[in-house]
């Protein structure tokens, strides 16, 4: 059953078309329907429509501005224009928006019902597409560009010379000529996939790679591989100012591509941007390393580096096997995962013999790996760490006592990260407050705006200010704009229109809608109120 929304001004027309169509009997669930294009694009977020059926000329937000807010977000929604408008110009915009298809009023039942009929059939065959396993299996036998993949794989895991790689980019046709680059790493969780799709693993993984390419690499330019480990990685160019934000909901559309078409779950991490091509490797470990975080945070989640470690990430690349599983468990957060370690490493350390000096040369490395871990996420050590580790494990006799020491500081150290990351978070949540009050009577005032002022990812900061304040940010700023609306009500005789532009709503009427939907009366009706209680 897909889901479907209708939108259109007229309250007779709408009321007609849902009373008069059989929506289940042609595979349609119609989970709303709304008077303005604004109300509509909230409600997407919530329902995850299939299919939206739209009017052009409506208050607040047209069906044109409706449906290039669609496209820009949720890129397999398909929107349907129903007006009564024959505008050449009308028709021309909407092809430019992609919209599916442009049906002229008046419509009767009988030719609707045949369309959604067909709609759904393009649907169907569009999912099938997608998962068409046989299909799939006849792609996997044909040969793979190899060189390509091993290019990229070495690309984002060595620092290679520049010319080496223009030439070899030219020699692929590969292009990545933004200002800024970052890589993305996408593990697929098998284990948890639904087994009503395939059995096949590798047939996933090939049509999940398909999915990530059409919508990474085909559509916005960049380039994506799989490597070697199963992973599918990407590497993304674009404008230094907009590629983080970019990238942010890129991801989310290829997870939500994923579950829907695969009903695959994902990790995807995300790293940092870098000007120069050799840092790439830079970007791809650090996205190797948001996905290590997924212990803490949960699957399924999109990870960016920058929410997670506050200050530049070092280079791991030429840690040992050891000290990056040691800096793998420190991630996770889990004392037991720590334990495991740090019991594997010292079975080992006994049983290679090893002399003295040589297990305390690898002891003080691995100090040096917990310290510079440490450093890595921004904290200082002194406030994390004993200053006088070394000495300390300097005088210890054993190494049962070594890894005792270890483990015990490890424990420590991770309790320490956990309150001081909430120490963080309090901060930037509070920042985010802030600049909210500061920012609200600006009628233009986003959610991207926020997210770009306090460094954090849309995702994250909309989950983690939801936990700090208990709204999300639209319900933040709606009450914040309205308890300002209501003193300015109650205090001055200001209209009506230059309250609703000094708190942020440029249209006034839209501002009344809104003010009544949360408050329950008018702001005339407020006002009058408020003065009849200060007569009493």
């Amino acid at each position: 059953m897909y889901k479907i929304i209708l939108v259109d001004d007229e309250d007779e027309v709408r009321e007609a078309i849902k009373q008069k169509i059989a929506w289940n009997n042609h595979g349609f669930e119609l989970v709303g329907d709304f008077d303005n294009g604004r109300d509509a694009l909230d409600a997407v977020e919530q329902y995850r429509p299939d299919v939206i059926i739209t009017d052009i000329c409506m208050p607040f937000m047209d069906g044109l501005g409706l449906a290039k807010a669609v496209m820009e977000r949720y890129r397999d929604m398909k929107v349907i224009i129903v007006t009564g408008y024959e505008d050449f110009e009308y028709a021309k915009q909407a092809i430019t928006l992609k919209v599916t298809e442009y049906l002229l009023k008046p419509i009767n039942a009988r030719e609707f019902a045949e369309y959604l009929s067909k709609m759904k059939q393009d649907l169907d065959e569009e999912h099938l597409q997608k998962a068409n396993i046989a299909k799939l299996r006849m792609q996997l036998n044909q040969s793979f560009p190899l060189l390509r993949e091993r290019f990229l794989e070495k690309l984002v895991t060595t620092r290679m010379k520049n010319d080496e790689i223009e030439n070899k980019m030219n020699y692929f046709h590969i292009q990545l000529q933004g200002e800024a680059n970052l890589a993305i790493v996408i593990d697929i969780e098998m284990d948890n996939r639904s087994l009503d799709i395939a059995s096949d693993a590798e047939l996933l993984r090939f049509a999940a790679f398909n999915i990530v390419q059409e919508q990474l690499e085909k559509e916005q330019g960049g380039v994506v591989f799989q490597t070697r480990d199963g992973k599918l990685a990407a590497i993304l160019s674009g404008d230094s100012e907009e590629i983080e934000v970019t990238t942010q909901l890129l991801a989310d559309q290829v997870q939500t591509s994923l579950n829907k078409y695969l009903k695959l779950t994902a990790t995807i991490g995300i790293g940092r941007k870098y000007a120069d091509l050799q840092q790439i490797p830079q970007s791809f470990q650090e996205a190797i390393s948001s996905i290590e975080y997924r212990y803490l945070l949960g699957i399924d989640k999109v990870i960016s580096i920058q929410d997670l470690e506050f200050g530049k990430g070092l280079d791991q690349a030429h840690f040992s096997s050891w000290e990056k599983q040691f800096i793998s468990a420190l991630k996770t957060g889990k004392a037991s995962a720590i334990s495991e370690v740090l019991t594997k490493w010292f079975q080992e350390l006994k049983s290679n013999s090893s002399s003295i000096e040589d297990c305390r040369s690898s002891l003080y490395q691995m100090l040096v790996s917990l310290m510079n871990y440490v450093v890595d996420i921004g904290f200082p050590n002194t406030e994390l760490v004993s200053h006088n580790m070394f000495a300390e494990v300097a005088a210890l006799k054993t190494l049962d006592e070594a890894r005792n020491y270890l483990e015990r500081t490890c424990h420590e150290l991770i309790l320490k990260l956990s309150e001081q990351r909430t120490t963080v978070r309090t901060s930037q949540m509070k920042a985010a407050e802030a600049y909210i009050r500061e920012n609200y009577c600006n009628d233009s005032f986003s959610l991207n705006q926020l997210c770009s002022h306090i460094f954090m990812s849309i995702s994250y900061f909309s989950v983690t200010f939801k936990q700090h304040t208990g709204e999300t940010f639209i319900e933040y700023l709606t009450r914040l704009r309205l308890e300002k609306a209501k003193e300015l009500l109650t205090v001055t005789q200001l209209k009506t229109y230059d309250i609703a532009a000094r708190v942020g709503y440029a249209d006034p009427q839209y501002f009344s809608v809104i003010f009544k939907r949360n408050v329950g009366i008018t702001p005339k009706e407020y006002r009058q109120r408020q003065k009849e209680n200060l007569l009493l």
